[in-house]
């Protein structure tokens, strides 16, 4: 006699839940960007019920600001595969230009600048955003080491410095001739950053521990 399957708990299906208003929120804001990803829009393309949507969140604000961390957690699984094995600290530091650029390019990436430039007209969204985006930066610097004893010196402003000259590419790529080109800006920066580790202008090491 076959087993019976096994009911989700309600945990479970909340879970699932959020997946699909994730995957479904991302491709909204990816393809019509953040004034025109309402709720609705996002229920309709997850394919689950109105009032299965405001039981996971509330308001719109909530969303974006669950998407932005979700997209984080994802995309600190993928830096930590893609440094794996990279231990020279140079070697590190030099590897994030492209790095980034892999993970900041896909439509989860644009999705979150989309989020982060809607903030600026929407207040609620702008007042539960700043909180979370001032933790993912503290936990992005520690996730870097960069101000660790083998630190960058100005860890935080070259942190900033490659994040947004990636999210800025990442517009940039939709608007370029050829998309594909924008991609050499990225290896310049690759290589702004390696002259400025030879020039000492910028530096990876312990004698930044002080």
């Amino acid at each position: 006699m076959a087993e019976k399957p096994q009911r989700r708990t309600q945990a479970e299906r909340s879970a699932g839940t959020r997946e699909l208003l994730l995957a479904a929120a991302i491709e909204a804001l990816h393809e019509h960007g953040y004034a025109a990803t309402s709720t609705t829009l996002v229920a309709e393309k997850a394919g689950v019920s109105r009032g299965a949507m405001l039981h996971q969140f509330r308001t719109k604000a909530d969303l974006m600001t669950f998407v932005v961390e979700a997209v984080f957690e994802a995309e600190l699984e993928h830096y930590s595969e893609y440094l794996k094995g990279i231990t020279d600290p140079q070697a590190r530091f030099l590897a994030y230009p492209e790095m980034a650029w892999e993970v900041l390019s896909r439509p989860s990436g644009v999705a979150v600048l989309e989020i982060m430039q809607g903030s600026r007209s929407d207040p609620q969204l702008c007042e539960m955003l700043a909180p979370v985006q001032t933790r993912i930066e503290k936990e992005a610097l520690e996730f870097s080491h960069l101000a660790s004893a083998k630190g960058a010196r100005g860890a935080m402003a070259v942190m900033r410095l490659i994040v947004w000259a990636i999210r800025g590419l990442s517009i940039a790529q939709v608007l370029a001739p050829e998309p594909g080109s924008v991609r050499d800006s990225v290896k310049v920066l690759k290589r702004l950053m390696a002259a400025g580790l030879e020039t000492g202008v910028l530096s990876v090491g312990p004698e930044n521990s002080k």
